[in-house]
């Protein structure tokens, strides 16, 4: 059974406990007690005015308790069946100890209590100090139901946010455990095997270079890409190390800085050391970009690059940076086509990394074939409002 909405269960209690004291009221007065006014429209109007402050019981619980007190008062002072208050008297004691403020609990209480206590010792024809102590301990027993349906909740709220907050605890042990695991297969297998091939790489160049016949032009030309190799074998050990820290500190910041678009010679050296010439066009791009963009346009030209040298027979590629009013260009092309082995456009993560960098940043990145046979990768990536140039 689905359960009630509060204002749903707000407007039942109002109503019941106007129904309940009209009931109550007319029960009274059949059985003819001594002194009591009949009842008429001004004590079923007095008994509505009394529940109709229930309905707002959660947002202003004090302000239903004083309301009650007040509509409470004239009608037993004008001499009404007394105990026809009850039902909303209880309701009010009762909301006053579950929704106000711990330091009100205590004033709510007393208020509540004098709902009915006040105007009936006040009134000398019930002669009833017994009719005030019956009254007062109704309303202390619906008080304290309510501060132990207060305390209840409560307390299941601090036990399921504890539960959460060691769920939450394990989830980050486990992640932690996790980035210590790759940390450590990328050191077993991807460190060491790129040390032991900059090592292979650095004793072949110095043996081609001890060789009587090192001058000829075949031996020179092998020497120079054994010596790029370990040159690049050196540079990506540096920037795992700098991974490997990260995903051991936890989200501890590499020792040096993320490569950015100022080092983009770098990428170019690398890319004409596996022999494939790079143009650079950069056109309106200014000196300094935001880090963060800067970051992944380098990204996104070194994977291009990385792409076309194992993916394509082309030996040249373009390099396109430009800026239209508020976004960074970027744009690498080759002309192709594929290696005989790769038939389609590159595969694995390359593409799908170099897109969810661009989106980070709230860019976008295009990356297929184009019509010459070659391979295109585009990006438009966002500029803050004070690098942008006029349209």
């Amino acid at each position: 059974m689905t359960a009630l909405r509060p204002p749903v269960v707000d407007r039942l209690l109002a109503a019941g406990s106007f129904v309940l004291g009209v009931v109550l009221a007319l029960t009274l007065e059949s059985v003819d007690f001594d002194g009591e006014r009949r009842v008429d429209l001004l004590a079923i109007a007095l008994l509505g005015a009394m529940s109709l402050p229930l309905l707002a019981r959660r947002r202003w619980p004090i302000l239903v308790v004083l309301a009650v007190v007040v509509v409470s008062t004239p009608y037993h002072l004008l001499d009404y069946p007394h105990e026809a208050t009850m039902a909303a008297s209880l309701v009010a004691a009762f909301t006053a100890a579950r929704y106000s403020e711990p330091e009100r609990q205590a004033l709510a209480a007393l208020v509540a209590v004098a709902a009915v206590t006040v105007p009936v010792l006040a009134d000398e024809a019930s002669g009833g100090s017994g009719d005030a102590l019956l009254g007062a301990g109704w309303l202390f027993m619906a008080f304290f139901a309510g501060l132990a349906v207060r305390f209840r909740q409560n307390w299941t709220a601090a036990v399921a946010a504890r539960l959460e907050q060691e769920r939450a605890d394990e989830v980050e042990r486990r992640v932690a455990e996790e980035r210590v695991l790759i940390a450590a297969e990328l050191h077993d297998v991807l460190a060491h095997g790129l040390a032991v091939a900059n090592v292979q790489a650095s004793v072949a160049a110095h043996l081609i270079d001890q060789l009587p016949t090192r001058e000829d032009a075949p031996l020179r030309e092998l020497s120079g890409t054994l010596h790029s190799l370990s040159d690049t074998n050196r540079a990506t050990l540096h920037e795992l190390r700098a991974v490997l820290d990260v995903l051991h500190g936890g989200g501890a910041e590499p020792t040096e800085p993320a490569p950015h678009l100022g080092e983009l010679q770098r990428l170019v050296d690398m890319a004409e050391a596996a022999d494939v010439r790079v143009d650079v066009e950069a056109d309106g791009v200014p000196d300094e970009l935001p880090s963060t963009v800067s970051v992944v346009a380098y990204r996104i030209i070194q994977e291009s690059l990385s792409n076309v040298i194992r993916h394509s027979t082309a030996k040249h590629a373009t390099v396109r940076l430009d800026q239209d009013g508020r976004h960074l260009r970027i744009a690498v092309i080759d002309r192709g086509p594929a290696r005989p082995s790769t038939t389609e456009a590159p595969a694995g993560f390359g593409i799908a990394g170099m897109t969810g960098r661009a989106q980070a940043v709230g860019g976008e990145l295009s990356a297929g074939p184009d019509q010459s046979g070659g391979f295109e990768v585009c990006a438009r990536l966002p500029l803050p409002e004070i690098w942008r140039v006029p349209s």
